[in-house]
């Protein structure tokens, strides 16, 4: 039984991905009940907030943010029980995720806002979509995580590693580039993942991942115009899937990013801003 919950977590940090805050990009936090939502801020203009996957960080995608907010007003958040945000609570779930995205455009003045998610960020994204189809104008989901088939037999990895090798086995599958040769990457990405916290709420994150709608119950809720975007050569999740799940949404299409696995944004940035870039403009 496939659960992608911990993944990787510190892996960009850990390999130097993960520079601090460009100097055109501002870091904040909102409270969300009694979590704390954090965020990096850029640009002006349209809304788009951005929202990583398991083992991902807001400043894995200054890249794109930094790109996009040449004409957006940008939002690169991390997920409740990852990066900065709180790791409290036994709900994580993608309603709750979708609440406290909403929760950051109430605060910010935003009536409504694009949305760009990547793994599980993707799920997240696609359940505000169905959630609060008056707050989102566009949607974007990137090797989407959440939907049934992902939950029956065996994990190819083990998406909660609890050593380097295990860790080193979860960057394989998941990162296609040169990235996942660093050498000593998956021991400083285990380190990290454990110094940060994530691990410790590995067992509640993969509840909360079980006890969330899946993708196929959404996707007919969606009415926002989608991208279906994914790397040809994921081996996490086939690339056909990109075209299954546009086939679900009204009006959606699909696009293959090219020399690209589950992280597109790694593999490809250059191939995946152009074509985020193209959709949202």
């Amino acid at each position: 039984m496939l659960r992608p919950h911990a993944l990787a977590a510190g892996l960009m940090l850990a390999n130097g991905l993960i520079a601090p805050a460009h100097a055109d990009m501002t870091s904040g936090s909102i409270a969300v009940g009694d979590k704390t939502l954090a965020y990096l801020e850029a640009g002006t203009g349209p809304a788009v907030v951005i929202i990583h996957g398991v083992g991902g960080h807001k400043e894995d995608w200054q890249g794109v943010a930094t790109a996009l907010a040449a004409d957006h007003q940008v939002f690169a958040i991390d997920m409740l029980g990852f990066g900065g945000s709180s790791k409290t609570g036994d709900d994580l779930s993608m309603p709750v995720q979708a609440d406290a995205v909403k929760a950051l455009l109430d605060e910010k003045g935003i009536d409504r806002a694009d949305l760009v998610g990547n793994s599980v960020g993707g799920w997240v994204a696609t359940t505000f979509a169905a959630t609060y189809p008056d707050r989102i104008d566009q949607l974007v989901i990137i090797d989407a995580a959440g939907f049934k088939a992902m939950f029956e037999g065996t994990p190819p990895v083990n998406f909660d590693p609890n050593d380097a090798a295990e860790m080193q086995k979860l960057i394989d599958i998941t990162i296609n580039s040169d990235v996942a040769k660093t050498p000593g990457l998956a021991e400083k990405a285990f380190e990290a993942y454990v110094a940060s916290g994530e691990k410790a709420i590995a067992g509640t994150w993969g509840k909360s991942l079980f006890a969330s709608p899946r993708l196929e119950e959404l996707f007919p809720k969606v009415a926002a115009p989608t991208l279906v975007l994914w790397g040809a050569d994921d081996k996490l999740f086939p690339s056909a899937l990109a075209e299954v799940f546009a086939g679900q949404i009204a009006g959606a299409t699909a696009q293959l990013i090219p020399n690209a696995g589950h992280f597109p944004q790694i593999d490809n940035p250059d191939a995946t801003i152009a074509a985020i870039t193209a959709f949202l403009n």
